[in-house]
């Protein structure tokens, strides 16, 4: 029924009301259904296809939240979640790391570590996923180290340090540094943390984990 016809058989039917305000049924169920079909209009615009609620840039709402989108943000959450989540992530997957660590290695030209990488981050980006084990409420930080000298390295085109929750929302450190971090407030679970290029080329690079109490920093 298209919306003109529903408006106009809602007016044709008037509240026939009784002694003490009790009206015909007939009357309030067609009133709950144009107010049902109201809520889900109201609903569906409200949220982007892509699950990142409330988007504040296009370029976030259109799917994509790396690169150029990333730059335009400036959030600054005190627990370090950004308010969006990784569409369909699958969580415990990746290398694993233990908080305290440092591990050195590069991301590979062209690694899609995560599936749907290229749309959800950035169609030009490459990473390397690892996973890191919590098992006691804190702060988890994540700093990670480019090398300038490397071949092919490009200050403009380096990539940022994401931290990814078991839910999928995630924590995201700026981009085109040399020494990028990212924090976030965390409980019990398997972290992930991906590093993420922007280069046509493979980077070395070097991630250190920490894991202290929230009250500590």
């Amino acid at each position: 029924m298209s919306k003109v016809a529903r408006v106009a058989r809602i007016q044709k039917l008037s509240p026939i009301c009784h002694r003490g305000g009790v009206c015909s049924l007939d009357w309030m169920r067609e009133m709950r259904r144009a107010l049902g079909w109201v809520s889900i209009v109201v609903f569906s615009c409200g949220c982007s296809s892509d699950y990142l609620p409330l988007s504040p840039t296009e370029s976030v709402t259109s799917g994509q939240f790396g690169g150029s989108g990333r730059s335009s943000l400036s959030l600054e959450p005190a627990d370090g979640w950004l308010p969006w989540y990784w569409r369909d992530w699958q969580p415990g997957i990746g290398e694993r790391l233990v908080p305290g660590g440092t591990v050195d290695t590069i991301v590979e030209a062209n690694d899609v570590c995560v599936s749907n990488l290229r749309t959800v981050w950035d169609a030009r980006s490459s990473c390397r996923r690892f996973v890191v084990s919590v098992s006691s409420p804190g702060r988890l930080d994540a700093s990670l180290l480019w090398d300038p000298a490397a071949p092919g390295f490009d200050l403009s085109l380096a990539g940022e340090v994401v931290l990814v929750a078991p839910s999928g929302r995630f924590a995201s450190s700026n981009w085109q540094q040399v020494d990028p971090q990212v924090f976030a407030l965390v409980e019990p679970g398997s972290y992930g943390l991906l590093v993420i290029s922007y280069v046509a080329t493979s980077l070395p690079f070097q991630l250190t984990t920490a894991l202290s109490s929230s009250g500590s920093q």
